[in-house]
């Protein structure tokens, strides 16, 4: 095998020299970070896997690599931008990077529930922009007024990897913490600490509520008018799994409106965000750039699974 493979890397993402090597072992590594479909079918020609992150791998793409193609794998957990079913179709392997950045995601949760509760980034730029005149805590705005995470109802919507590294820090606040997630047992969430609920039941009981769910046609819009609308006031939406799971139209409306607290905000359905997004212009929302596995351990772990992973397929 060594030698006759031909790995195609179709996007920028990190690899470490240690998984680069690996590649090396079983063939030639080709970086083909195009985003043009046609300019990326020449690059995967001969190809014996690809591995893309953000790149969308169509049937074309597939046919592109026809004779030598043997399977595909997902730069991270991810796999909505591979077209599964056209893989299966041709009898092409997919893989993903399963946990590799579980606990990357988790603290992410845990830090935009944290942000939005203590109001961190309003402090920040307050300071920054010279509005802190006073060391009476009286005089400064109302909206810098927290709340404690402390015996708070936590929701999460799904409880793979991720959801149960997020219970784990909860139950560190002596939260309260409610599981929606219809392919586990209700013993199975029970065990972990937490209580098994309907989705209605979560929305409306939440103080914040927490997504886990990867994008499928499931989960597409799982997060709708109708269950926005069950939220408390008082509550929060944290969403670092994917943004077509949220109906985005329908939580701007429930922002603008002050019909929930806020939100935290690390996935969009278009991403990068667009410049005329009106997520832009609330205050009751922390935003972040789809970097919920952007930490070192985590890419390392990833690019050492896709090396191990694409190894395999070979």
């Amino acid at each position: 095998m060594s030698g006759t493979c031909r790995v195609v890397l179709a996007d920028r993402f990190f690899m470490t020299p240690a998984a680069i090597q690996l590649l090396k072992s079983v063939g030639t590594v080709v970086w083909a970070p195009e985003k043009a479909e046609k300019t990326l079918m020449a690059k995967v020609r001969g190809a014996t896997v690809i591995a893309a992150e953000y790149n969308h791998i169509t049937k074309d793409v597939m046919d592109a690599a026809k004779g030598t193609l043997k399977g595909i794998v997902a730069y991270g957990v991810g796999y909505n931008h591979i077209d599964v079913a056209a893989a299966t179709e041709r009898r092409l392997y997919v893989a993903n990077c399963k946990g590799s950045n579980a606990e990357a995601v988790a603290e992410l949760a845990v830090t935009l529930i944290l942000n939005i509760s203590r109001g961190t980034h309003t402090g920040d730029r307050l300071i920054r922009n010279g509005k802190w005149r006073s060391d009476q805590s009286g005089d400064l705005p109302s909206i810098l007024k927290g709340r404690e995470l402390a015996r708070k109802t936590l929701g999460l919507v799904g409880m793979g990897e991720i959801g149960r590294r997020v219970t784990r820090i909860a139950k560190g606040f002596e939260m309260k913490i409610l599981v929606y997630d219809p392919y586990l047992s209700a013993e199975i969430v029970n065990e972990s600490g937490a209580e098994a609920a309907s989705l209605p039941r979560l929305m409306a009981e939440a103080d914040y509520v927490s997504l886990h769910v990867p994008l499928s046609a499931d989960t597409k819009g799982l997060i709708g008018e109708a269950e926005i609308a069950l939220m408390k006031p008082t509550a929060y939406l944290v969403n670092t799994a994917r943004g077509a799971v949220v109906d985005e139209k329908a939580l701007l409306d429930a922002l603008r409106r002050k019909r929930i607290a806020g939100a935290g905000l690390d996935v969009f359905s278009v991403e990068p965000l667009p410049a005329r997004s009106q997520f832009l212009k609330l205050n009751n929302v922390v935003l972040t750039p789809h970097i919920g596995g952007l930490t070192q351990e985590a890419l390392e772990e990833v690019s050492r699974m896709t090396a191990e992973e694409s190894v395999r397929i070979a």
